[in-house]
């Protein structure tokens, strides 16, 4: 069922992020950028916010470029290399670094590009390992941990919407909308895990989970996890300060504050 919400005033429909009415609400506005593999595979729909709920702007603005970002986050881009993730446009996905230039041309078969420098890539001909040592374009900086962050708020909240429309509407994730749309700088975190966990088969290549907790000063908040091809990333919508669970090993993630 196809789930709208609509202001009470004048019987327009709110957009979920910007909470404006003057659209237009031409398009679709999927939760998980396709390029990460959201097209409805095997028989399954994507998952997407249906006509009505995202205004067009916002869409094709703000949350796209976080899409964008999310994908070229260097976990997901290596891990879409390796695993052969088509683009939104069908393309096989290719990656830029300092060093190399490598193309996915099928699951397991990467093309180095003409210019790689050799020390990137290493081959053992005794064992036939094969080793790569791609340094990054720039140092990540605070800002890019922040917007990575928006984009797990940004689907956080629409998977919330296709649960609680109500809720996700509501006035107590407005600070969280504007988060989103960059109007607001804020402080927080972004845990990624230390180690990749390989996909298991024929499990969900991406899966994002949302669930409302309390911390141990019982404070309630929404903890949100976003799981893609071996790579974890988790968050908080409302505590921007970050307290490691009691049960969980302190070398297992990397905490990325800012």
């Amino acid at each position: 069922m196809q789930r709208r919400f609509y202001s009470w005033e004048d019987g327009l429909p709110i957009c979920l992020y910007c909470k404006g009415s003057d659209g237009p609400f031409n398009s679709v506005e999927h939760v998980v950028p396709e390029s990460l593999g959201n097209h409805g595979l095997r028989g399954k729909l994507p998952i997407v916010l249906p006509k009505g709920v995202v205004c067009d702007k916002c869409n094709n603005d703000k949350l796209s470029a976080l899409d964008a970002a999310l994908i070229e986050f260097p976990p997901i881009s290596l891990v879409r290399m390796r695993y052969g993730v088509h683009t939104k446009s069908g393309a096989p996905p290719s990656a830029k670094f300092n060093n190399a230039r490598i193309r996915s041309l099928s699951p397991g078969n990467i093309r180095v590009e003409q210019g790689s420098s050799p020390k990137a890539f290493q081959f053992d001909r005794r064992t036939g390992r094969f080793d790569m040592h791609l340094l990054g374009n720039r140092l990540l900086t605070a800002n890019d941990y922040r917007t990575i962050t928006r984009s797990l708020f940004k689907m956080a909240l629409g998977c919330m919407y296709l649960d609680r429309p109500s809720m996700a509407v509501s006035e107590r994730f407005d600070p969280v909308r504007r988060m989103i749309l960059g109007l607001d700088e804020f402080h927080g975190y972004l845990v990624v895990a230390a180690k990749e966990q390989p996909p298991v088969p024929n499990q969900p290549g991406a899966k994002l989970t949302y669930w409302f907790r309390k911390n141990d000063r019982g404070e309630e908040s929404v903890w949100v996890a976003f799981y893609y091809l071996g790579v974890e990333m988790a968050t908080d919508l409302e505590i921007r300060e970050w307290q490691r669970p009691s049960d969980l090993p302190e070398d297992s993630v990397i905490v990325c504050e800012f």
